[in-house]
């Protein structure tokens, strides 16, 4: 009978230990991209003889690309590599961010915010309520993964579902669901941090904001809810069936549920919420705010400049208050020290943003993105490739290139300089092209053999299953990656022909 079960998924498991192996051969992302600077390197200096200058879409100019391995080039490199660093705007956003974000995560708010989304749950909405929750919870990032796929399986076990398929559902909503979001998340900081560096080649003071997306996001949510909760009910879970629970202990719906002192301190921290937003409320309404613009209004404003920071107050009071109301934190010295243990976590992400601002520097300097960006812009008009083909091209592209590089701003960091340009000069705005690739980067999460989540996510399984393997887990997670990745691209391009607003 295990044969006949692993028989089922050996083709796609032979293909994913294929490209597990590819994946395997790929350096740490910080060789990666030194890779690429030495690559630049000679590459800046063979374009600089052989390719002809181009004129700039904005300013008209002639723009031929700049040797590095000149003076010049070696005084841009010496002189800017610690500026090239300390200004790279996506380090600044992040974290800025984790400092409100590991708080409001190591005080415990963010586990009793889930436990109480889950809790109380009719059985036929459970579906829907686990992915919603696994989709918000991308707010604490990993955080997600450790928590919600557990207390899926002790909600659908309560009542008397498959635990395996509630794992599952978390599992697919937390990943091939990861950018979409109803708040503002690391994901918007990190791409919209490196979208602004790149697009300076092209439109000089353009910033892509950090909501650039949240409208098309927010509209993102019900659309993977429906299509994840229809997958599971209808196609998923039934077939389930043949992994039957095979766990000996007691009932544990206890562990789902909030204590008193837990119940007290999330109303207390919803009290302070709701005063917080009401309190900007009452600072940007009137017309005369010093958070507007000089002519009044909010679209450019300082108070959607400085957004970061007020989301950072925001959840830095939640996660105060909540950690007084449940004793984690007692004396003001335990804020700072939860701070700290939260940003211990960033040294890793710290280390690559060094060598990704460094080569993202060198590529805008030498002009290789806006020369690379105007001849390929050239060549799809030349063959008269139609923008939405050359959209849904570059979104296959960029599912692939997710199957192999699993970090979501390594490769933006990679993609960008070169299709950001090149897809804006065909009359394509950045917001939009940011778009479109976190459709890409968040379907494939779940059948990337390189998600290091994988054994973690098999760990909770083999509670319940322990014939339950890799192969059919990745073989599950395949539909489910391709009909986000279709519902959503399809959202995404009803979106752009209505000619609706991605973001602010």
């Amino acid at each position: 009978m295990e044969a006949n079960k692993l028989s089922t998924s050996g083709g796609n498991t032979g293909l994913m230990h294929r490209i597990a192996r590819i994946a395997d051969a790929l350096p740490h992302p910080f060789i990666m991209f030194f890779i690429l600077f030495v690559v630049t390197l000679g590459l800046s200096a063979l374009m600089s003889v052989w390719v002809e200058p181009v004129r700039h879409p904005a300013t008209d100019e002639l723009v031929q690309v700049r040797s590095l391995l000149s003076w010049d080039g070696l005084r841009f490199m010496v002189t800017g590599a610690v500026t090239n660093f300390t200004s790279f705007r996506p380090l600044g956003l992040v974290l800025v961010m984790v400092l409100a974000l590991g708080l409001i995560q190591k005080t415990g708010l963010a586990d009793a915010t889930i436990r109480r989304m889950l809790s109380n749950v009719a059985p036929r909405f459970i579906t829907p309520a686990v992915v919603i929750t696994s989709i918000i919870g991308n707010l604490v990032s990993d955080a997600a993964v450790f928590l919600i796929p557990p207390l899926a399986a002790i909600m659908f076990k309560t009542v008397g579902r498959n635990p395996i398929a509630g794992i599952m559902v978390a599992f697919i909503a937390v990943f091939a669901g990861f950018s979409a979001n109803f708040f503002i998340a690391g994901t918007d900081l990190l791409l919209s941090g490196i979208s602004t560096e790149v697009v300076q080649s092209v439109r000089p003071g353009h910033e892509v904001s950090v909501v650039a997306n949240w409208f098309f996001m927010c509209a993102s949510v019900p659309l993977i809810t429906l299509i994840i909760t229809v997958m599971n009910d209808k196609y998923v879970e039934p077939m389930l069936t043949r992994f039957q629970d095979q766990s000996d202990d007691e009932d544990k719906s206890h562990g789902v549920q909030l204590t008193d002192t837990e119940r007290r301190a999330l109303r207390y921290t919803g009290i302070v919420a709701l005063a917080y937003i009401a309190a900007i409320l009452l600072l940007i309404l009137p017309a005369g705010s010093g958070l507007r613009s000089a002519e009044g209004g909010l679209l450019p404003s300082p108070f959607m400049s400085g957004l970061v920071p007020i989301i950072v107050l925001f959840f830095s009071l939640c996660g105060i208050v909540y950690g007084v109301s449940v004793g984690r934190i007692k004396q003001s010295s335990d804020v700072p020290r939860l701070m700290e243990e939260a940003m211990r976590d960033m040294c890793g992400f710290i280390v690559i943003v060094f060598m990704v601002a460094q080569f993202i520097a060198i590529f805008n300097w030498s002009n290789l993105a806006i020369v690379s960006a105007v001849n390929g812009a050239d060549l799809l008009l030349q063959i008269n490739m139609p923008t939405a083909l050359a959209l849904v091209c570059f979104i296959l592209l960029a599912a692939v290139v997710n199957l192999f590089l699993y970090s979501g701003s390594a490769q933006w960091a990679l993609m960008a300089p070169i299709f950001l340009p090149m897809l804006m000069l065909l009359g394509l705005e950045p917001e939009a092209i940011q778009a479109a690739y976190r459709i890409a980067d968040s379907s494939t999460n779940v059948i990337s053999p390189i998600n290091p989540y994988l054994p973690l996510v098999l760990a909770v399984i083999h509670l319940y299953n322990k014939s339950f393997t890799l192969g059919h887990m990745l073989t599950i997670a395949m539909p489910y990656s391709l009909a986000v990745l279709a519902g959503w691209s399809s959202l995404f391009f009803i979106w752009y022909w209505l000619g609706l607003p991605f973001g602010l």
